[in-house]
């Protein structure tokens, strides 16, 4: 990770921090609103798809850390690290990532107590390595998303979200970065 990366995410952790700190709480699993801090923390893991002109998906995997701070029923921010757990490869053609990170306003919708479904958007990047063309790649700018929230109990749930990461060139051939993932999450 360059010295970027690490500054966007100390940034998006210290807002996190700063607007949890600022706001009341709301538990989504009470649906009560009181004076302390709502943070939470998950972790999760994806299947990562590199798609590329003129080639099949590449889907190696990986996870991420999410830092995050419910302000309202409807409204989180939220942080998050990660990278690859292994390259995959299509004909020949490997893709690694080596870094993933982004920052994200959340906006829910509770259908139900304990469920809920999202969208995000905000900034977000990736460095990767592939075996062909540009052999490198970091790239940062809009990522959004979908997903669903599900409560277990005791401040515990599970979280289930496709996001687009990046969008990049290599070589003049275009590319997109898209996550499906799977997750924990605990509230404190």
């Amino acid at each position: 990770m360059n010295r970027s990366h690490v500054a966007c995410v100390l940034a998006c952790g210290l807002l996190v921090s700063g607007i949890a700190a600022a706001h009341g709480r709301y538990d989504p699993y009470e649906r009560s609103y009181d004076d302390t801090t709502s943070a939470y923390v998950g972790l999760n893991i994806a299947q990562i798809r590199y798609k590329e002109e003129g080639l099949d998906s590449i889907t190696p995997t990986g996870g991420y850390f999410r830092l995050g701070a419910q302000l309202s029923p409807y409204v989180a921010v939220e942080g998050r690290v990660g990278g690859g757990f292994n390259d995959d490869s299509t004909d020949g053609y490997a893709v690694r990532v080596d870094t993933l990170y982004a920052a994200y306003l959340k906006g829910s919708l509770p259908l139900a107590p304990g469920f809920s479904i999202y969208g995000l958007g905000g900034l977000g990047g990736v460095r990767l390595h592939r075996n062909f063309g540009d052999l490198r790649a970091d790239d940062t700018g809009f990522s959004y998303g979908l997903g669903a929230d599900f409560a277990l109990g005791n401040g515990a749930g599970l979280n289930l979200e496709w996001s687009r990461l990046v969008s990049g060139t290599n070589f003049g051939y275009d590319y997109d970065t898209d996550l499906a993932s799977l997750g924990v999450t605990f509230r404190f």
